[in-house]
């Protein structure tokens, strides 16, 4: 069994304030809220991908500081409109993290759990993680959180 973790990055500044966008204040403290209740929650993460964009690598680095996870890398299938199947493909280790966007993050999601790209178990919202477990062919949402509830 595998336990991977998604994670939509965290908000981001308007283009009109940043043509990178890379994230706001507010997406920093909420990344940083979320990743200080996994490591009070000592939730074991070997490994981060990220998309590359900005934003998603900011929300990586908030992870790899407080969680102590060296292991980080980019990975081109989490870019927003790369197709879902791309992104699971990829899964095929343990306690790995996967910060991406919208709306790729969410039909990796709906297939996995409802092997259909178009129901919605959940929501996601900027830095809260989806922890899922992984058996076979068969996945499970085993928890949700997000920055309010960190």
């Amino acid at each position: 069994m595998k336990t991977i973790y998604f994670v939509q990055h965290g908000l981001a500044n308007t283009r009109e304030i940043d043509l990178k966008r890379g994230l706001s204040d507010i997406g920093s403290e909420q990344t940083s809220k979320v990743a200080t209740y996994l490591q009070h929650h000592k939730i074991v993460i070997n490994k981060i991908c990220h998309s590359g964009k900005l934003r998603a690598s900011q929300t990586a680095a908030i992870f790899s500081d407080v969680l102590s996870i060296p292991n980080v890398c980019e990975l081109n299938c989490i870019l927003p409109n790369e197709a879902p199947e791309e992104l699971i493909k990829q899964i095929n280790s343990d306690a790995v993290m996967y910060i991406g966007h919208l709306p790729n993050l969410q039909k990796v999601l709906n297939l996995l759990l409802c092997q259909n790209i178009d129901n919605k178990v959940l929501s996601l919202q900027n830095s809260a993680v989806a922890c899922v477990e992984i058996e076979d062919t068969t996945a499970s949402l085993k928890w949700f959180i997000t920055a309010e509830m960190s």
